[in-house]
């Protein structure tokens, strides 16, 4: 009876757990891509190829400068012009779930990058701000925490994404078409040089598969790149999209 009661015990401590921190099983990639306030938020299942979009959570003023998924909440998070503005979709229910007014710190000059990427192990999100080689934290509940220069590399960060699988952040550094991986948020890694010319405004990476999307310099097209940085394929993407990140949709989650 003990025994019974231990095991049943540690099965209710292990759902517990999984409840308050939330994960999720695997599923297929998906590319989620954001810009002008008259355009939709855009899904693009990486595999199928089939689109959805997602309608009624931007105002036409809107620009997308930003854009982070976290795959176990099923979270969409967009980062508004001019970069003090954090709002994030349930895009599983549709709703809007989270709306968060960010320190004038945040705030970027036009045309700067203002990538977004989600570490799914603690939710956090991570924010390019203005100074070179910068970037800021805020929780899922909007705290803001401390910024920190990965690599001390005074550089112009182009884009953001987070290497789910190994638990790396992913910096796109914009005067060279490098990716450098950071472990601990500073340490370097690795670094691939992405052998295209690109708009370097935003990153996404797929986790799974070793890939990563940027935009190509050539107008309403985004370059997917394989692990060595070589140009697999052009997809076409819409005018007036700025940020994307890829994520897998998970087939089941516990919260």
């Amino acid at each position: 009876m003990s025994l019974v009661r231990g095991r049943s015990t540690s099965l209710l401590l292990v759902l517990g757990f999984l409840l308050l921190a939330g994960c999720a099983s695997t599923g297929p990639m998906h590319l989620y891509s954001a810009g002008d306030g008259a355009l939709l938020v855009h899904d693009r299942a990486l595999e199928t190829d089939q689109h959805d979009e997602l309608v009624g959570f931007l105002e036409p003023e809107d620009q997308v400068i930003g854009l982070g998924y976290e795959h176990n909440t099923d979270y969409i998070w967009l980062r508004l012009a001019p970069g003090d503005r954090l709002v994030t979709i349930k895009r599983g229910i549709r709703e809007l779930w989270y709306d968060y007014a960010l320190p004038p710190a945040f705030v970027l000059p036009d045309g700067q990058s203002g990538d977004l990427a989600v570490r799914s192990f603690n939710r956090m999100v991570y924010a390019v701000m203005p100074e070179r080689g910068v970037i800021g934290k805020v929780t899922r509940y909007g705290d803001v925490l401390e910024t920190f220069m990965p690599g001390a590399k005074d550089a112009v960060i182009g884009g953001l994404a987070w290497d789910q699988v190994n638990d790396r952040l992913l910096v796109l550094y914009a005067e060279t078409g490098e990716v450098v991986s950071y472990a601990d948020e500073t340490t370097e890694v690795s670094r691939v040089q992405l052998q295209a010319d690109l708009r370097a405004e935003t990153l996404a990476y797929d986790s799974n598969r070793g890939r990563f999307y940027v935009p190509l310099a050539e107008p309403g097209w985004l370059g997917e790149f394989d692990a060595a940085g070589t140009l697999l394929n052009r997809l076409t993407w819409p005018a007036g999209m700025r940020a994307i990140d890829a994520g897998q949709r998970s087939l089941v989650r516990v919260f």
